[in-house]
């Protein structure tokens, strides 16, 4: 694992979840939680955008920039930590060892079901798809790699002046 990657595991881990003593039954099942979640937020950012034949949202490091941003967000740490979960849980139900063991269309009918309909959009499922879905589709075109799959150049310094005529 990348030191970079490994810190910001760290980082989320400790954000997150509750500090809980090494070595003790509980904090090895927190660890394995931890780990499972991280890895069901790289599945979900990559069934959002997966890598066809242009790069997807891994290849641009939307965990690693959800994840600073959960840092800073209390509120948003929650709901990522209930919303994955739920997302693990469901994935169990349909038989699954985890949400990442699923194939791509497994894993879309999980996320499309957390989507619900007119009436539950307060349920955390709901809440959770719209925060995440967003929250990928935001991260990977702000990055180089989705601007590159734009064509876009963003200036470097910059807007220029109008001109005159």
């Amino acid at each position: 694992m990348s030191e970079r990657r490994h810190f910001l595991s760290g980082l989320l881990a400790s954000a997150m979840w509750p500090r809980v003593s090494q070595g003790s039954p509980r904090g090895e099942e927190a660890a394995e939680e931890q780990g499972l979640l991280l890895g069901t937020l790289a599945a979900v950012a990559d069934t959002i955008v997966p890598r066809d034949r242009d790069p997807g949202a891994l290849d641009a490091g939307v965990p690693d920039h959800i994840l600073r941003t959960l840092a800073k967000d209390a509120d948003g740490r929650a709901l990522y930590r209930d919303g994955l979960a739920l997302v693990e849980a469901r994935a169990r139900e349909s038989g699954g060892p985890s949400f990442a063991a699923l194939d791509g269309e497994a894993r879309e009918r999980i996320l499309a079901s957390l989507a619900g309909r007119a009436g539950e959009r307060g349920s955390l499922a709901a809440r959770f798809y719209r925060q995440v879905r967003a929250d990928v589709l935001t991260q990977y075109w702000a990055s180089e790699t989705g601007q590159r799959v734009l064509g876009y150049d963003p200036p470097g310094a910059g807007y220029p002046l109008p001109r005159q005529p």
